[in-house]
């Protein structure tokens, strides 16, 4: 058998090893019994392949704990600066724009990580909402509703346009709730 043809069959036996179309052992024997003892190249591909998904995996949970720490920051600075209420805010709103810019950027790649920057961009702008109410209208609690059914209208729009359904479903739920309390206790 030319070498070519014991290539292939041994490239086609590492795809069903990896799409576990056949056991494991199986293909290890029949790899080991078309490549003669020549499998050191393919153990080599093999494993740079794998070094190279952990280290994927590796930046991916690095780049999601620096999204989780710098949204629990600014959503902290939110809740506990009292004194320069502007500030904050304006912080948060750039961040918001920054995170919406890159996650349009990473949705153009299908990158898992855009709809994860939109939920954290999403809980930011909830959590100016709050900041403005209690900042400035803390006295008018219709001022607070019609912020958290604005916040719901646009989950629930953005939801529709980028075809999240988490998104809708929260806006869907949010405005259930938010109108509910309000016909409840104010009419």
């Amino acid at each position: 058998m030319s070498l070519q043809r014991k290539q292939i069959i041994v490239n086609e036996i590492t795809f069903w090893k990896q799409n576990k179309l056949l056991p494991e052992h199986y293909c290890d024997f029949l790899i080991a019994l078309y490549a003669q003892g020549e499998s050191t190249e393919l153990e080599e591909k093999e494993s740079s392949s794998k070094a190279i998904l952990a280290k994927d995996r590796k930046n991916k949970i690095i780049l999601y704990t620096i999204l989780g720490v710098i949204t629990s920051i600014l959503i902290s600075l939110l809740i506990f600066i009292t004194s320069y209420v502007f500030l904050p805010i304006i912080v948060s709103g750039i961040a918001i724009f920054t995170f919406l810019y890159i996650a349009i950027k990473l949705a153009k790649n299908k990158s898992i990580l855009s709809p994860l920057i939109m939920v954290c961009s999403a809980l930011l702008l909830l959590a100016i909402s709050f900041k403005v109410w209690e900042a400035y209208f803390i006295s008018y609690p219709l001022v607070l509703i019609c912020l958290i059914i604005g916040n719901c209208l646009i989950w629930l729009f953005s939801g529709l346009l980028l075809k999240l359904a988490y998104f809708s479903i929260s806006g869907i739920i949010g405005s259930a709730f938010i109108l509910f309390y309000f016909f409840r206790f104010y009419l």
